[in-house]
């Protein structure tokens, strides 16, 4: 994710953002973070664990334009 921060991907930018506490260095708001982490994971978890196709993940998605996929 774009301007995403090591912590960006747990509960704490969350958290954080609801008592005034944010990272500098991760300009990505916490509650925007965790949505995209959330809508990925899931998408991930219903497509390898439950067959279920997720065409997120085919590749970029107007509605996260955060989001880099790289495929290795």
């Amino acid at each position: 994710m774009r301007d995403a921060g090591h912590f960006s991907f747990i509960d704490l930018p969350v958290l954080g953002a609801q008592i005034g506490a944010t990272d500098p260095r991760a300009p990505l708001p916490g509650k925007r973070a965790g949505e995209i982490t959330r809508d990925y994971v899931g998408a991930f978890f219903d497509q390898q664990l439950r067959g279920i196709p997720r065409p997120l993940l085919d590749g970029p998605s107007a509605a996260n334009p955060e989001v880099v996929l790289q495929n290795p």
